[in-house]
């Protein structure tokens, strides 16, 4: 092997490295994305019930008043 084989060897070794670093900080990326997102989706299911809780304890507040009234 000559020193320009061995030359174009080390270099590609050395593009590799780099590139693994790159796809290391892209898997990182996109995995703290998908958390957040799935966070996010569970937020959306707890409001949703908070709001139908809500709904429901102002109707039955609405039909205590009402039978108070009768």
């Amino acid at each position: 092997m000559g020193n320009e084989d061995r030359a174009l060897f080390i270099e590609s070794i050395a593009e590799m490295r780099e590139l693994k670093g790159e796809l290391r900080e892209f898997k990182i990326h996109v995995t703290e994305r998908f958390q957040r997102l799935e966070k996010n989706e569970g937020q959306k299911h707890k409001d949703s019930f908070t709001i139908a809780a809500l709904l429901i304890s102002a109707g039955m507040l609405a039909l205590n008043f009402i039978s108070r009234f009768r």
